[in-house]
């Protein structure tokens, strides 16, 4: 009777758990990078500010989707102190965009899977591969978040050209405002030189 209870344990210990291959995300650009450590590290950092942005900009994002106006009002005036908190934020020297590939910033490739099959057709392993997009997506959402930014900044300026230099001013005073739109002008301008240094930049 012993050995009899025995024996399915010892069935059950040599039974192989499965993996399913799905089961293991990969990044593509983690997989360009193998074997270049300092890359991976700098492109892990890159990940984690990614991610720090679009959470903030999602969060104008999910508003401005919400937004009903009033009368008038627009979003770019409702959420004016937000949007330049933002602009400003990705435009100060802390930290240059500018320096960034266009490929840190955005999905220009997405894992594929290398499968090899014995000579009985029986698959015996599956590598990972990148395979370039034609057309990049999204991916980090650094790039469509530095465009959205700008996008947004862009109509508060126009708001305030059309609304008159006091706008903005708690006390309508002109000369207050005069020096926030020519603030918000540079800002502006170094968005748009941040977008376009990424947009050129395929370094690798």
């Amino acid at each position: 009777m012993e050995n009899s209870e025995e024996a399915p344990a010892t069935e059950e210990k040599n039974e192989q758990p499965e993996v399913a291959d799905e089961a293991v995300e990969f990044d593509a650009v983690d997989l360009m990078l193998h074997g270049n450590l300092q890359a991976q590290i700098r492109y892990g950092m890159i990940k984690g500010m990614a991610e720090a942005l679009d959470e903030k900009a999602q969060l104008l994002i999910e508003a401005e989707s919400n937004f009903e106006p009033q009368e008038d009002e627009t979003f770019a005036e409702i959420a004016l102190p937000e949007i330049e908190a933002m602009a400003s934020a990705v435009t100060e020297e802390w930290i240059d965009f500018s320096k960034l590939r266009f490929w840190e910033t955005c999905q220009t490739a997405e894992v594929e899977w290398e499968e090899y099959k014995d000579e009985n057709g029986e698959s015996t392993q599956r590598v990972p591969y990148s395979r370039p997009l034609e057309e990049p997506k999204d991916g980090n959402r650094i790039l469509a978040n530095l465009e959205k930014i700008h996008l947004w900044l862009e109509r508060v300026h126009h708001l305030h050209e059309e609304k008159g230099m006091g706008w903005v001013s708690p006390h309508g005073c002109p000369e207050d405002g005069q020096h926030a739109y020519d603030a918000r002008r540079v800002c502006l301008e170094k968005l748009n030189f941040t977008i376009e240094a990424i947009r050129s930049n395929f370094d690798l």
